[in-house]
């Protein structure tokens, strides 16, 4: 199952790296910058440029936390119509875990739906809001099987050389365990800095909290390396600061324009 899974991420990956380069071959300078939101939990206030549609794709793997092993390759969609208003489709293409019993499950990822909202204050201030749904469209127990409801509010600063993003989100859960609380709430502080015009590291702390849990908080470091205007690359790498948040994280991906909408 597990070299199964790894030759499905490689399609995947071969696919999103052949469309990225002939995108790439297309860019032109005077077009907008890609907006990539990952690797990093947190996300910043700015959205895509109107019309001009992006795609994020890539493969993560993790060791603990709910479960014993975890594999899987998130997909984001993300479409603005104006300066304010856009949104976004994510999904797992694949899920792989292994629980700690030994049993092992796969599955495609439930999938989000999201409207974000953007209110720039000043040159240095930005605000943001995500409200979106997750509906059960994937198998149990990859998926919980409930739909469930939740909100972000988001601050991004922009200071000389650096450029900050704070979260704070709660989820309203259709599905628990007995004990849990209703409501899941999140947050996220993430820094990131430019090193040269090519690539640039990002520092970020989050957390979840829930009744009936034991919080989880974890810390990520990640590297991007901007391809052109239109492909950024992104590796990342992420260890639990928390009993219960995943011992580690290995990320990897891509954000690439998708031409121009309208």
């Amino acid at each position: 199952m597990t070299s199964r899974l790894r030759n499905c991420g490689l399609a995947i990956a071969t696919a999103v790296v052949c469309f990225a380069g002939s995108t790439f071959a297309r860019a032109q300078d005077d077009t907008p910058a890609v907006v990539p939101y990952r690797p990093s939990v947190a996300s910043p206030a700015e959205l895509p440029a109107p019309g001009w549609p992006e795609l994020e794709a890539g493969v993560s793997w993790a060791k603990g936390g709910d479960t014993a092993r975890s594999q899987s390759s998130p997909v984001t969609f993300k479409l603005a119509w104006n300066e304010s208003w856009g949104m976004l489709i994510g999904t797992d293409a694949y899920a792989w875990q292994r629980a700690y019993d030994g049993s092992t499950a796969h599955s495609g990822g439930d999938t989000s739906l999201t409207l974000k909202y953007k209110l720039p204050v000043n040159e240095t201030l930005a605000l943001g809001a995500e409200l979106g749904v997750t509906l059960p469209t994937a198998r149990t127990p990859i998926s919980n099987g409930g739909t469930n409801w939740g909100i972000n509010t988001i601050a991004s600063f922009d200071y000389p050389g650096i450029h900050v993003d704070v979260n704070v989100a709660g989820v309203r859960l259709d599905v628990v365990d007995a004990g849990q609380g209703t409501w899941q709430g999140g947050w996220a502080v993430a820094a990131s800095h430019p090193l040269d015009e090519r690539f640039g590291i990002t520092g970020e702390l989050s957390g979840l909290v829930q009744q009936g849990t034991s919080a989880q908080s974890q810390a990520l470091g990640a590297l991007n390396y901007n391809v052109s205007r239109a492909l950024v690359l992104d590796v990342a790498a992420a260890a639990g600061l928390s009993a219960a948040a995943p011992d580690w994280q290995l990320m990897a991906g891509l954000t690439v324009r998708l031409g121009h909408w309208f």
